[in-house]
């Protein structure tokens, strides 16, 4: 039976006219929204979509998901493409009548394209019991995971831990994770992350306490990150409160932003503006940033910018007040654009703060246009014109200067010639300057490119840049480098299977040679991947680096990871990382890795579908690699 998009199978069907209810018996589908599910009896109503089906299967795919989510379920009911609800329910990602890892669940409810959240969810691997949680979500749209297991390491900072993050929901729009980690050294952190959807408004608010055993007190930290949709206007809203209760230096630390952003059929309108308060020890600061941005579409040749930024900055010097405004318009001609910019710099409190030490670039104003590209006569060679006028102010903290700058500048590009086994290309560039205080400047740069092909593998390219400039300028805002002379050149060998390639630089200027560098990646087949590189520092006289990296998988089952380095001026080789891993029925890996570097060792388990979800067990020195928690310091922010 077919009714409108929504399409029926079944052995038997019994239908109800005068209320469009259709029941259904025996190898039962229905299809709708692109999703299908079987059973073995069906109830459903053709106006409301809304149905239940017994003995029912399904799979849902997300794109976050490396596979496919197995659902099956003694009933299932709600609206079909739509939030539906899955009773003593069992899911898996993995294929087969007897997947090695699933999940039972009393219930699980099914948010299309988003999410499956779980309630009495048991977790089985190998057949066996593991554990049961009162939650646990599958995200199919996010790369977000709950933890199976809890995180359980040793680290110098924190001595040994144990840190849990576990998933609750609340329905579709209410949903979060609730941490408990427990550290030796630091003490007992506890919190909860929680996001949430209101209308056209959503969010996430994250809320952290640490009882602190160094300090002797608490650290607390509440942030929010809300998003709010008003018609036309977008509103984004961010806050950040963090502090630290201790005898010796107690802190406070308090930043908010907001982010106002309208779009017009031809403008465009943002305002952002920021707010830190910091007291740390009986000493405060406080700051406010603002910038206005409105673009203006007037034709299809004309188009406008006015740009605000205004900032108060208060600590034990005084207050300073500041705002630079600056004005952009955009001209597209006939064969040229051209661009006005006046940009200053306005000092809002006077001379009440006196200790205005900045670096800043007014432009009072400058006009600059540029020629569309044309071609050399016949050749395959292609020019371009430009030039500027303007009157600057620089202040350099206590000094300052002001003058016009007169600017112009030609750019030659393109392929001298080009064959099937040869080209060569070149860019040059000649630019003058010429300033109200009677300094001029000469810039010229180059860039010569020659490439020769072999054979059908191989090819060699020589590349030489020469960068060079005569007089000078008074402003620091357009000083340019120094005089540049290098040549390099690279030899390159691919076939199907290989990739070798290697480069060397001669600064002619300094008169000294760069590292040699030789790079060579071998993969014969899309299971083995085998990468080694070498660096030689002639200049010193000795092999200053190697590396080897190789990803093999051996069968469907097992895979063996490595990558190692040795410096040549510690004579040192590092095994910085070792990994073998172990698939089963091709959707669940356990692995051991050991990190050599940091003297670490890693025991995981994730889903093949699931790669980014990984549970982990780790043991090691370096502390800042075994977080999977953000530890709660002073002064940091995501």
């Amino acid at each position: 039976m077919v009714y409108q998009d929504v399409t029926i199978r079944s052995d038997r069907f019994e239908a109800r006219l005068e209320t469009n209810d259709v029941h259904a018996e025996g190898n039962v589908i229905i299809e709708a929204n692109g999703q299908q599910v079987r059973g073995a009896t069906l109830d459903y109503n053709l106006l409301s979509r809304r149905g239940k089906i017994t003995q029912a299967a399904a799979e849902y795919r997300g794109p976050q998901v490396l596979g496919t989510v197995f659902l099956r379920a003694q009933l299932v009911e709600g609206v079909l493409g739509g939030t539906t609800s899955a009773r003593e329910a069992f899911c898996t990602t993995c294929e087969g009548p007897n997947p090695v890892a699933y999940l039972t669940g009393r219930e699980f409810v099914i948010y299309p394209n988003d999410k499956i959240v779980g309630r009495s969810v048991t977790v089985w691997i190998g057949g066996r019991r593991i554990f049961t949680w009162p939650y646990f979500v599958i995200f199919i749209r996010q790369q977000r995971a709950s933890q199976l297991l809890p995180v359980v390491g040793y680290s110098e900072t924190e001595g040994f831990f144990v840190k849990t993050f576990y998933s609750y929901a609340f329905g579709e729009n209410h949903y979060g994770y609730v941490r408990l980690d427990l550290m030796e050294r630091l003490g007992t952190g506890y919190g909860v992350e929680h996001a949430y959807r209101f209308g056209s408004g959503e969010g996430v608010a994250f809320l952290y306490r640490l009882e602190n055993k160094q300090v002797g007190g608490q650290d607390q930290r509440f942030t929010i990150n809300h998003r709010q949709s008003l018609g036309d206007i977008t509103l984004r809203w961010y806050a950040d409160y963090l502090s630290r209760s201790t005898p010796i230096a107690p802190s406070t630390d308090f930043f908010t932003s907001l982010d106002a952003y309208h779009q017009g059929p031809r403008s465009t309108t943002t305002f952002f503006q920021t707010y830190a308060n910091r007291d740390f020890a009986g000493f405060s600061s406080v700051a406010y940033t603002g910038r206005f941005i409105h673009t203006q579409e007037f034709s299809s040749a004309l188009s406008a910018e006015l740009v605000a930024d205004v900032s108060r900055s208060t600590t034990f010097l005084g207050t300073d007040d500041e705002l630079f405004p600056r004005l952009t318009l955009r001209y597209r001609g006939a064969g040229y654009s051209a661009t006005f910019v006046a940009e200053g710099r306005i000092d809002v409190d006077g001379s009440a703060f006196p200790n205005d030490l900045r670096f800043v670039t007014e432009r009072l104003p400058e006009i600059a246009v540029t020629v569309d590209s044309k071609q050399i006569g016949r050749s395959s060679l292609y020019y371009q014109l430009e030039g500027s006028l303007g009157r600057f102010r620089e202040t350099l903290f206590t000094a300052e200067v002001e003058a016009v700058r007169v600017d112009g500048g030609v750019t030659v590009s393109g392929p001298v010639f080009q064959s099937s086994q040869n080209a060569l290309n070149v860019r040059a560039q000649l630019r003058g300057s010429a300033y109200s205080t009677g300094h001029s400047r000469t810039f010229l740069s180059s860039r010569l490119d020659y490439t020769h092909t072999l054979t059908q593998a191989l090819q060699a390219a020589v590349g030489v840049s020469y960068q060079d400039q005569v007089g000078s300028t008074p402003f620091f805002f357009d000083t340019l480098s120094g005089r540049v002379g290098q040549a390099d050149a690279v030899l390159t060998y691919r076939q199907a299977d290989l990739v070798a390639t290697a480069t060397a630089s001669f600064d002619a200027l300094a008169a000294r040679w760069a590292p040699f560098v030789a790079r060579a990646q071998y993969s014969p087949r899309p299971e083995v991947s085998i990468a080694a590189a070498l660096a030689f520092d002639p200049s010193l006289g000795l092999l200053s680096r190697a590396e080897l990296a190789f990803d093999i998988k051996i069968g469907p089952e097992w895979q063996v990871a490595y990558y190692g380095f040795y410096d040549g001026f510690s004579g040192q080789v590092v095994h910085d990382r070792l990994m073998l891993a172990k698939t089963w029925q091709d959707c669940l890996v356990t692995a051991i890795t050991v990190r050599g570097l940091t003297r670490e060792v890693w025991f995981e388990t994730w889903l093949t579908a699931l790669p980014w979800a990984r549970g982990q067990f780790g043991i090691g020195s370096q502390g800042s690699l075994l977080f999977t928690q953000p530890f709660l310091g002073l002064g940091t922010r995501p």
